[in-house]
């Protein structure tokens, strides 16, 4: 008697995949989470108001936001240079700092940036990596400006 399908969960891949548990985006797949026009928010709010409800002191929150934006610049500095060296390794290494840090602090359209130039990295195409980690370098600057809106005495 064959058994019953079981829906698949969000969840049912975690693990399979690195980092987020999402397989890389195929190239074309979709369009650039930080096109014109996009309904993808730069940070989600409720990221770092759930961190907020964690920790005693609010201003643990602020600072972390700080922490990440005072570092966003040198990572995408190091994630480009990697790149231009022809560095997969050190690439994918860059790359996966800033996928982890937008994560933590909610940059989701950063976060979906930077997936995308990981699955170029994967892909062996570096060409295609430096082209996207221009718009992500982009989207790193508008997700620093939402936050020092965000956060006006932090970051």
């Amino acid at each position: 008697m064959p058994l019953p399908s079981t829906p698949s969960s969000p969840d049912q891949h975690q693990g399979r995949y690195p980092v987020d548990g999402a397989a890389p985006v195929p190239e074309g797949a979709a369009p650039s989470p930080d096109a014109p026009g996009s309904t993808t928010p730069l940070v989600d709010p409720t990221v770092l108001a759930d961190m907020a409800r964690d920790f005693s002191d609010p201003a643990v929150v602020s600072r972390f936001a700080r922490d990440f934006s005072g570092t966003l610049e040198g990572k995408v500095e190091r994630l480009e240079r990697r790149i231009g060296d022809g560095d997969a390794a050190g690439a994918e290494d860059a790359v996966l700092s800033v996928l982890t840090s937008a994560m933590m602090v909610g940059a989701v359209r950063l976060h979906h940036a930077a997936r995308a130039v990981r699955g170029r990295i994967a892909s062996d195409d570096l060409d295609g990596a430096r082209h996207a980690a221009v718009l992500l370098r982009g989207c790193a600057a508008e997700t620093l400006a939402e936050l020092r809106d965000a956060y006006p005495e932090g970051p």
